[in-house]
């Protein structure tokens, strides 16, 4: 007679477990389909956002440098997996590795890559510590510009020694060693003092 109790507990235990294993099942699924779900609004996601970065570095870098770029995925069927590559052709150059470039070069190239994220996702403060220190005047003129223009989005704090940079700044902060020990700093809003 205990084997017929027996037999009930087992079979409402064996019920009750089957129960569970079915809203597991349910629940993987459905967890499952979430999974691929993200994965693929992931993907688009970031192909909006790689189009847009790349369009902008293409018009950024040929702007600052008349050359011609582009970004470039190592594996577009995998870019969560693969590398990103700057392509980047300076006016009259060769197509040449990033490694190869020079100091100037590199810099537009870094630079045109900042930039375009910024017309991208723009942050509200940018500051830059002699990103000017390997150009030549023409570039940094053309830096300068690129920032100004830039700077309608976002405000630019720049270190720079370079004329064209300070003059196109709107304030200009100077440091300088006064006789002794101690530093003096000096302001000047330079767009107060331009004539209208």
């Amino acid at each position: 007679m205990l084997a017929l109790e027996e037999y009930d507990r087992t079979q409402a235990r064996l019920d009750e477990l089957s129960q569970k294993l079915g809203t597991l099942e349910e629940e993987r699924t459905e967890l499952l389909l979430r999974i691929e779900n993200f994965t693929t609004l992931r993907q688009i996601a970031f192909k909006e956002a790689f189009d847009a970065v790349n369009e902008n570095f293409q018009a950024i870098f040929a702007e600052l440098s008349d050359g011609d770029g582009h970004l470039q995925l190592d594996d577009p069927q995998d870019p969560f997996a693969s590398g990103l590559n700057l392509v980047a052709h300076p006016k009259g150059k060769p197509v040449r590795r990033l490694a190869s470039m020079s100091g100037g070069e590199k810099s537009l190239t870094a630079l045109s890559f900042i930039f375009a994220l910024q017309r991208y996702r723009p942050s509200p403060f940018y500051a830059f510590d002699e990103v000017d220190m390997f150009l030549d005047g023409a570039n940094v003129e053309r830096l300068a510009k690129m920032i100004r223009h830039q700077a309608q989005q976002a405000q630019f704090i720049v270190v720079s020694l370079r004329r064209p940079m300070i003059e196109s700044a709107d304030r200009t902060i100077g440091v300088t060693q006064a006789r002794g020990a101690y530093t003096q700093v000096l302001g000047i809003n330079l767009r107060a003092q331009a004539p209208v």
